[in-house]
């Protein structure tokens, strides 16, 4: 329910800029770099030129491109601004790109791409009725009236008009058009997803640093190719490893079975910390898998068939080493903690061979070790001594 205070229009106009500013890197050349509200809504350049600002215009609903149409003269505006202060060249594009429509005629109808192109007759129009008394639009037609004629007449040369574009949800296919390739056609929405995710946190971070780092095309194929290389046959994507748990764990209240082990060996509670984010991050990986159908049917099971064989041979390789007397705990946890760093350090059993991420084989041996009647343990007497303690189970 709308309060009469949505700020929904304009969050969607925001979030409209940076997913086309993501289509245009893809249409753009790689060696260009693309900025965020620097010079303009959205800026590229070679190497420190502008070669085109793009003024992006977002409407839920049907709007029309007029010749007193307000998204014109506020981007008019914008550029007369940055041509007076000699920002911009005539060698630099710019693009007002708007889901409104330009009616038949209309100034905006003459700076489209293609053969009606007129930018001398829309300048005429442009004079006229920037000498008009229109309040409302009174500072838009004074940065327009403060430019010289030759400089009005570069900059209505160097305008283009791209209206009728997509709105928000229909750039998502667009964008896919231009990375279909990468992968499979059944990955095509996963390497999407992933490649905006990144990308999303990547214009964030460029505007926190106030846009002073441009993003360049290089990056982003750079990134498209490693997401991409996730999705081979041999390989599975990793999306958890910058997870943390909304709260911070609390090790001495935590009595699930794979933390009660590692309590029962004296591991210390930093190392408990790192294994319950493991836990977390492994769980969270192997269920996105599932959902999103990456994994072979039985593939879960036959890995962890794998990673309890690999932990029974080096027990038992354990137990030929060490003698382990009935009530000796201290050497009980010593067998149990040489067991644990083995998982921790030394292992490398990988679900496919391009998957070498360490939480997943780690957090699944914890989750082997959280099982009702848990199936890995570290301490030699941790079922035992679980059996008493909960007789039922």
């Amino acid at each position: 329910m709308s309060s009469g205070f949505s700020a929904g229009p304009q969050a969607l106009g925001y979030l409209y800029q940076i997913r086309y500013a993501l289509y245009l890197t893809l249409e753009n050349r790689e060696e260009l770099q693309l900025s965020i509200e620097s010079l303009d809504d959205v800026t590229f350049d070679d190497q420190g030129t502008p070669t085109e600002l793009l003024q992006l215009k977002h409407h839920v609903n049907q709007a029309s491109l007029t010749n007193r149409s307000r998204d014109l003269w506020k981007t008019i505006r914008v550029w007369s601004s940055l041509t007076k202060d000699e920002l911009v060249s005539s060698n630099t594009l710019l693009t007002l790109v708007t889901t409104g429509l330009a009616p038949e005629n209309s100034i905006s109808s003459l700076l489209r791409h293609g053969t009606d192109r007129n930018p001398q007759l829309a300048t005429q129009q442009l004079r006229s009725i920037a000498q008009s008394d229109t309040q409302s639009l009174a500072k838009e037609f004074e940065a327009f009236n403060a430019l010289t004629d030759s400089e009005q007449e570069q900059l209505v040369d160097s305008i283009q008009i791209i209206d009728a574009s997509p709105q928000i949800n229909d750039v998502v296919p667009r964008i896919k058009q231009r990375i279909k390739f990468s992968v499979r056609r059944e990955h095509l929405h996963n390497l999407y997803e992933r490649l905006e995710g990144w990308w999303f946190s990547k214009v964030v971070n460029h505007l926190n640093e106030e846009s002073a780092v441009p993003i360049s095309g290089f990056e982003v194929h750079d990134k498209i190719c490693d997401i991409a290389e996730q999705f081979k046959p041999d390989a599975l994507p990793i999306d958890y490893f910058e997870l943390q748990p909304s709260e911070p764990p609390d090790i001495d209240a935590d009595d699930r079975r794979f933390v009660m082990q590692l309590k029962a060996i004296a591991i210390n509670n930093k190392r408990i910390e790192k294994a319950i984010l493991d836990y977390y991050r492994a769980f969270e990986q192997r269920s996105r898998w599932a959902r999103e159908d990456l994994l072979f049917s039985d593939e879960i099971e036959q890995y962890e068939k794998k990673l309890i064989d690999e932990w029974d041979r080096y027990r038992l390789m354990l137990q030929d080493e060490l003698i382990l007397e009935d009530e000796d705990e201290t050497v009980h946890q010593q067998f149990g903690r040489r067991l644990y760093n083995w998982v921790d350090q030394t292992a490398d059993i990988r679900i496919r061979p391009q998957v070498a991420e360490e939480y997943v084989m780690r957090g699944s041996y914890h989750i082997l070790a959280d099982k009702i009647s848990p199936i890995v343990c570290w301490h030699p007497k941790f079922v035992e001594r679980l059996a008493q303690l909960l007789p039922t189970s």
